[in-house]
């Protein structure tokens, strides 16, 4: 699975660079508190917290970022108990998926 992959991104925004431009520097400015989302779940606010995921997650995706778009998709489900599995496991891949996104969208594309 890609970080990113640019001919999907550029077919989502129909080959307008000025506009995927945009919608990254959105993603960028798009944070991410992972204090704020333990915390969301230590106090078991889950349908709080998977609506934070699901915000980063979105963004992700409108950029085709596969992996944070994917990793995000599986914690929001296991946050709204769609699905089992180890949360902690999903948080670190997602949050993973979120700083590799945010690293490389910063040095490569802007």
């Amino acid at each position: 699975m890609e970080l990113f992959n640019k001919k999907k991104a550029l077919d989502l925004v129909d080959n307008d660079q000025e506009l995927l431009k945009i919608l990254i520097t959105a993603f960028l400015e798009t944070e991410f508190n992972p204090a704020y989302f333990k915390e969301l779940v230590l106090e078991k606010k889950f349908e709080e917290a998977a609506s934070y995921i699901h915000r980063v997650k979105g963004a992700g995706r409108q950029l085709a970022a596969e992996k944070i778009a994917y990793s995000g998709q599986v914690l929001e489900d296991i946050l709204r108990k769609k699905t089992n599995g180890n949360l902690n496991d999903s948080f670190k891949e997602f949050y993973k998926s979120y700083l590799e996104a945010k690293d490389f969208f910063e040095k490569e594309i802007l």
